[in-house]
């Protein structure tokens, strides 16, 4: 009997201590995530002290959390940078048609002034000669 209390005692506070375990090692990872490059460090150092004290099968179950949820996090950091490298990309072209919009008007207005300065050089020619 006191065999059954004791294997029941210690299968309980298994489950629990497990049960304890994963709920750090969620809590531990979701802080490594968003933590700032200078505190991940010491997060990641605190992490692996955790993973010390968990069983095998625990630390492997753990490790593979952890590296799915790098990865997920890897892959929408992936995602914000193509957006954000899209939306530069649409910024600078409409830049380069905006100036190339202003360097076309530029070049329209020289021409106008120099067919204006012809046509009055013309007329001033025209007027010199029709005076004679």
């Amino acid at each position: 009997m006191k065999a059954l209390k004791l294997s029941a005692t210690l299968m309980l506070l298994g489950t629990l201590t497990l049960g304890m375990a994963e709920v750090s090692v969620d809590t531990e990872i979701d802080a490594i995530q968003n933590a700032t490059p200078q505190t991940r460090v010491g997060l990641v150092n605190e992490f692996k002290q955790t993973l010390s004290t968990l069983s095998a099968e625990d630390r492997a179950a753990a490790i593979e959390q952890f590296k799915a949820s790098m990865q997920a996090n890897g892959k929408e950091l992936k995602t914000m940078t193509q957006t954000q490298t899209q939306t530069q990309t649409k910024t600078q072209t409409r830049e380069r048609n905006r100036v190339n919009q202003m360097e076309q008007t530029s070049s329209m207005q020289r021409t106008q002034q120099m067919n204006q300065h012809q046509t009055a050089s013309n007329v001033m020619q025209t007027g010199r000669t029709g005076q004679k």
